[in-house]
């Protein structure tokens, strides 16, 4: 059986520390990853410079079960680019696994991809209607002024179906999420004071 990989997509100003523990995580499980650029380096808003391992135009989408995307400082300069639309637009829910933090899933919106599914984002959603998205389009959407429940609690992540979103405070859970979702084995408590192993 074909051995499938995660695809994570990065760009500039990128949140490393979002997708460190679901990057560890795939390690841990032994799952390959390769990262897409659209230039051949993303440098992330803590310092760090990446080199891709392909051009979006690379991709063959029969070669990933999976794809991983970091939330961004800033989305101006990609929010709008057709190459990412068109990366992003390849992933089919029904097969695929995708993960996506902070304000990441607004590049899921864009592309058109969420009409179906409920998901949060770190945003506010009447900061995008200033920026052109409608109610109407973000009607499944938890944004960050919207996830505290009844009882007090706050939830930091959301899965639907093969859909996981998060807000950034939770990264760590959202990259056990993940990789429950790949049915990876790995070590939870290499992350937290807890003793189980996640199959």
């Amino acid at each position: 059986m074909k051995e499938m990989k995660t695809a994570v997509l990065l760009f500039d100003l990128f949140s490393n520390y979002e997708i460190s523990v679901a990057l560890s995580i795939l390690s841990q499980g032994g799952k390959k990853y390769d990262v897409f650029c659209i230039n051949e380096y993303a440098h992330s808003e803590e310092g760090l410079t990446v080199k891709r391992s392909k051009s979006l135009e690379e991709l063959c989408i029969d070669d990933y079960d999976s794809l991983l995307l970091p939330g961004c400082m800033n989305f101006s300069g990609i929010i709008d680019n057709e190459d990412i639309h068109n990366f992003l637009r390849q992933f089919d829910f029904s097969d695929k696994v995708i993960a996506s933090i902070s304000s990441s899933p607004i590049l899921l919106l864009k592309a058109g991809l969420l009409k179906n599914k409920k998901y949060m984002a770190a945003v506010v959603k009447e900061e995008l209607v200033e920026e052109g998205f409608t109610m109407d389009q973000m009607s499944n959407m938890r944004d960050i002024t919207e996830l505290k429940n009844d009882d007090g609690t706050v939830d930091t992540f959301l899965i639907d179906g093969n859909l996981l979103t998060a807000i950034g405070v939770g990264f760590i859970q959202f990259g056990i999420e993940f990789g429950k979702l790949l049915n990876l084995k790995f070590e939870s408590r290499w992350y937290r004071n807890r003793e189980e192993t996640c199959i």
